[in-house]
């Protein structure tokens, strides 16, 4: 799937403009504050619906606006698709494919995908398990609508079982009724079980080419792993027994704090360089690279879950790289069908014979 053209009218800080996408490889450039990573940040959300930078709706919406509406068009191949986003204060937020309204936002998973890097990204992500986790659910969501489904309904179980164990707390008691918090536990461990399946089995297929890619940047003796905490089994009945057990085990205490402390909610993703979690060790050029080998892993991994590549947004990738690493990344670039990227400065050339280019400085 590539994306062909792109109308934001509004959106973020651009009252309107009209972007012809058509190139395998394109590259935005342009000084600070003239919207290079508005413009992938729209992109995106014709794939999650949502912004990959966490903003709120209503923080996308330029001022003195009500609303912002970004449309596209998109093609296999052989078909095109229009794709839209529409958010106003009034309205709310809907999705469209060739015009046609979604029930939910959430349906756009799975239409258009993406993989998006921003420099952002390396502090955020890679420090915070909250971020990491979140890192895999987008990816895996974007390739499975059935893992889409197991999360949502996970949290909605998992915030009814909190609201049992806060009404709990509050009594002062110390104890929550069985009778009212098994048939949510049951429910938590075959919905949990069935995301750390999913989870685990991406990390399987996304080991090999996070360390082909790590090992293309990285300095001769480094060594990277990825791991998943949380979960030790790695079948499904297994991981139903494996949190059956932390539940009933950890009962008591959730019920004296009020919430849920066990669950893939609570697990976390490590990236290990030379034996040590790169959130605490790791330079901020090791984690940027470890990010940028992270995303073109992910890009893989749909190519293979779905047969299609994904567009590859790459924003402001180039910076803080030495010229070995630039090079490099740029050969990867010319192995994806569709790559977009920006910069702040002009285009040098060896990003010339690359990229054609779109100026923001006009």
């Amino acid at each position: 799937m590539r994306i062909r053209e792109l109308t934001l009218r509004p959106f973020r800080n651009f009252a309107a403009i009209h972007l012809g996408l058509a190139a395998e490889h394109m590259l935005i450039f342009g000084p600070n504050g003239r919207g290079k990573s508005n413009i992938l940040e729209a992109i995106s959300y014709l794939s999650i619906g949502k912004s990959v930078r966490g903003a709120k709706d209503q923080h996308v919406v330029p001022h003195g606006e009500d609303f912002f509406d970004i449309r596209s068009l998109c093609s296999d191949g052989r078909h095109d698709q229009q794709v839209r986003v529409f958010y106003s204060k009034k309205e709310g937020k809907k999705a469209f494919v060739d015009a046609t309204p979604l029930p939910r936002v959430s349906e756009l998973l799975g239409t258009f995908r993406t993989v998006h890097f921003s420099p952002e990204d390396v502090s955020l992500v890679l420090r915070f398990p909250a971020q990491r986790r979140r890192l895999l659910d987008i990816l895996i969501a974007q390739s499975s609508a059935a893992y889409l489904r197991y999360m949502q309904r996970y949290y909605r179980v998992l915030a009814q079982r909190n609201h049992l164990l806060r009404i709990a707390k509050k009594s002062g008691h110390g104890l929550v009724d069985s009778r009212a918090v098994e048939p949510w536990d049951a429910q938590l461990v075959d919905l949990g079980a069935q995301l750390r399946l999913y989870r685990l089995e991406a990390l399987n297929r996304l080991r090999a080419p996070f360390l082909g890619y790590y090992g293309r940047f990285a300095l001769a003796g480094e060594e990277a792993a990825i791991i998943y905490q949380g979960a030790k089994e790695q079948d499904l009945e297994a991981l139903r027994a494996e949190l059956r057990e932390a539940l009933s085990r950890r009962r008591e205490q959730e019920t004296q704090i009020g919430y849920t402390l066990c669950g893939p909610h609570r697990d976390d993703l490590k990236f290990i360089l030379n034996g040590e979690p790169a959130e605490l060790y790791a330079s901020e050029g090791q984690l940027r690279t470890v990010l940028i080998s992270w995303k073109l892993a992910e890009a893989r991994y749909m190519e293979e879950q779905t047969g299609q590549q994904p567009v590859l947004l790459l924003d402001d990738a180039f910076s803080e790289l030495d010229s070995g690493r630039i090079g490099e990344l740029l050969d990867i670039v010319g192995e994806f069908e569709q790559v977009i990227a920006t910069t702040p400065q002009e285009p040098n050339a060896r990003q010339e014979a690359r990229f054609e280019s779109i100026d923001l400085q006009k």
